[in-house]
């Protein structure tokens, strides 16, 4: 199934790195004397941004298969976005160039369940964009790296109405890498580990 995502529109973006001149000299530069020459940047509200794409998406219980396998469902979901606008000046941004969107997104989901044991495994892929926009440099322009993440999770119904879970989130440990400009110039890579929730679902 293929569904258009409705146009949308941003106004006021933030936009990071705004030049606002030197900084004097002088005892009462607004910095008590200090940081004389250095130039002042900001973050404001300037422009607007316009983000209009498809999502596609399938799910189906496989039912038709035979035995224990009757108890498998897939599912995946895959959006795709196209965006453009500025920031209050002359030049518009496209696709890449917007902060905060992200072109490339998709989901896939393999579930199974038998009698009372539930099993399911997630893969969520994120791709490369744009986190924050510098209007002093395009090359202090912050990116993130495309990223997988994959979830393991687990699911006992103990009664109707209790059901006992586990779950294990960024399975294989996948790093969050960050660059600014161009992927060469690295700024950091994040390694947040693994994380196993064990939970209790409840319906009253």
């Amino acid at each position: 199934m293929a569904a258009s995502t409705p146009l949308a529109a941003s106004k006021d973006y933030i936009v990071a790195g705004i030049a606002g001149g030197t900084i004097a000299d002088g005892a009462d530069n607004g910095f008590n004397g200090q940081y004389s020459g250095f130039t002042r940047l900001s973050s404001a509200n300037a422009g607007t941004a316009i983000v209009q794409g498809w999502e596609f998406s399938y799910q189906q219980q496989l039912t038709f298969l035979p035995g224990l396998l009757r108890g498998l469902a897939v599912s995946a979901n895959y959006t795709l976005l196209d965006t453009h606008g500025n920031f209050g000046g002359t030049a518009n941004l496209s696709t890449g160039q917007v902060a905060g969107f992200i072109p490339r997104t998709a989901n896939a989901t393999l579930s199974w369940r038998y009698r009372a044991f539930s099993t399911r495994v997630l893969v969520n892929y994120t791709g490369p964009h744009l986190q924050t926009y510098s209007a002093a440099s395009l090359g202090r322009n912050l990116y993130r790296f495309e990223r997988t993440i994959t979830t393991l999770g687990f699911g006992y119904q103990l009664r109707p109405a209790v059901t006992l879970t586990c779950d294990i989130d960024n399975l294989f440990n996948e790093s969050q890498r960050r660059y600014r400009g161009i992927p060469d110039q690295m700024q950091s890579t994040s390694l947040i580990g693994s994380t196993v929730s064990l939970g209790v679902n409840g319906r009253f």
